[in-house]
């Protein structure tokens, strides 16, 4: 709500100009009506106002000098002039005192209404361009303008929410260094940048706990259904100056319980740094044995139960990944090909542990990485490269009867090492890839070959049946060919 001060020393316009801001407009609220130049001054002395409404004739101090005063006091107020006289002195006057508008009496209300209507238009412009700098200075405890702070955020308290879609990224900071605000501005929130594109920070107004948390759960669904998205959030309203306390333990927080497979909206607590767990010794023991003795069910079943156990017991992604490059390390020390390229193999764990879906991917993958991707190794391609390489495949030969295997088999790297590859770099599927391929390409053929027959569109674009490609074509288009080329 933009503030107002109506100032007039006849009654009547005082409570018509009143009305009329507070019947035509819901942006503004009248919070202050008086008589005089200089009780408005001592007004504005104690409190900042947005919007400053004066009479230009009035006894003692006139509507041009409070306009020039005012302004020198409140840089940044709107004032709009209203007057009996159309003299020329007094318009010149209103003009050198950088008054927004300037009116005659008698008041029209659609006059004044469009002009409120202007005004929320330029403060609105205003403030974001404000907030855009004052925000990223709270988030990140840089010092900023107490006299901004003031006007824009006044006394008012809101709820924040630190959110992150998708898996932890483990190399990222442990405190916010530098964020933006998001623009255009959403209808409910502040949003600022994270420490990466999958992280926001969310500022809400008061409109009760229950809104807020209904507010919060849409917006985390904003990407689709994620098997992994976290947040954080404040319970009690605090003042706009406590965002920088809150951004750091936020951050703590949803390092130390984020979940893989998990929807969490947890409570600020300011949080606490739990031991890391480590695998018992005689378990390790027991992978030493496994591996020695090329036990690979064996070890497969040991991968499997440890996915389920952290599945069972909601354990963090933090442990796990301490935990799996435990494994990785104690694999190393007794296999060779591991301990060859030990480096490597962190890294792809890292980056398998911030894009899979579940424990248990995570553990199919982590055996790949360990005992199946020596093709793919050898080629020295990195896993941008991988996925370039396979991205063009598909794209050079999905008239073909593709498969995923036969894509892997092309490259040299496993089913679930592909799958790693399009979450990572695309999130989306092999199958969803491939169909978007063809469907592009039969838009494009039927658009450019309206008088082709469908049998054979079908089959220029990888699909021996008709009717099936009929079925895919309207899933992913919503149209039928025949409605597509016609254009209806």
């Amino acid at each position: 709500m933009y503030r107002v001060l109506i100032v007039d020393d006849e009654f009547p316009a005082l409570r018509f100009v009143s009305s009329i801001i507070e019947h035509f407009s819901q942006a503004f609220k009248v919070v202050g009506t008086v008589s005089s130049g200089e009780l408005a001054l001592n007004f504005l002395k104690k409190q900042a106002v947005d919007l400053l409404v004066t009479d230009i004739s009035m006894h003692g101090m006139n509507g041009i000098e409070l306009a020039q005063t005012a302004r020198k006091m409140q840089p940044n107020i709107h004032i709009v002039i209203i007057s009996g006289y159309g003299e020329f002195e007094y318009a010149q006057g209103a003009i050198q005192a950088g008054v927004d508008e300037y009116l005659l009496k008698p008041i029209s209300v659609t006059k004044m209404a469009a002009i409120l209507q202007s005004i929320q238009e330029k403060l609105e412009t205003e403030n974001m361009d404000l907030s855009a700098s004052i925000l990223p200075a709270l988030a990140c405890g840089q010092p900023c303008s107490k006299e901004n702070v003031e006007r824009l955020y006044g006394r008012n308290s809101y709820r924040f929410a630190y959110i992150r879609w998708g898996n932890l990224d483990m190399a990222l900071p442990k405190s916010l260094r530098a964020t933006s605000l998001i623009l255009p501005a959403n209808e409910n929130f502040y949003v600022l940048r994270g420490r990466d594109d999958d992280e926001r920070i969310l500022i809400a107004e008061d409109r009760g706990v229950d809104e807020f948390l209904s507010q919060l759960s849409v917006y985390m669904t904003m990407y689709g259904n994620l098997s992994t998205w976290s947040a954080v959030y404040t319970p009690v309203l605090r003042p706009i100056e406590e965002l920088t306390s809150f951004i750091t333990p936020a951050i703590n927080m949803i390092y130390q319980r984020t979940i893989i497979g998990k929807h969490q909206i947890m409570q600020f607590t300011g949080g606490s740094t739990p031991k890391i767990i480590k695998l018992p010794a005689s378990d390790l023991k027991q992978l030493t044995y496994f591996i020695s003795f090329d036990k690979t069910r064996m070890i497969k079943d040991y991968f499997s139960s440890l996915a389920l156990t952290w599945e069972h017991a909601n354990t963090p992604q933090r442990q796990v990944w301490h935990m799996g490059h435990q494994i990785i390390h104690q694999i190393a020390a007794v296999y060779q090909p591991v301990c060859n390229r030990l480096d490597e193999i962190l890294h792809d764990f890292d980056n398998l542990i911030h894009c899979t879906n579940s424990y248990e991917d995570l553990m199919d993958g982590t055996y790949s990485i360990l005992f199946e991707d020596g093709g793919a190794r050898d080629r020295k391609m990195s896993t941008q490269e991988l996925y370039d390489y396979a991205i063009s495949y598909i794209r050079e030969n999905y008239v073909q009867p593709l498969s995923m295997q036969s894509v892997c088999d092309e490259i040299g790297i496993s089913q679930t090492y592909l799958s790693r590859l399009f979450r990572k770099y695309s999130n989306t599927t092999f199958n969803a890839f491939l169909t978007k391929c063809r469907m592009e390409a039969a838009m494009q053929l039927l658009l450019e070959k309206p008088d082709l027959l469908l049998r054979d569109v079908a089959a220029c674009v990888g699909y021996e049946d008709s009717s099936y490609f009929t079925k895919v074509f309207r899933q992913y288009t919503g149209k039928t060919p025949s409605q597509w080329t016609t254009g209806e």
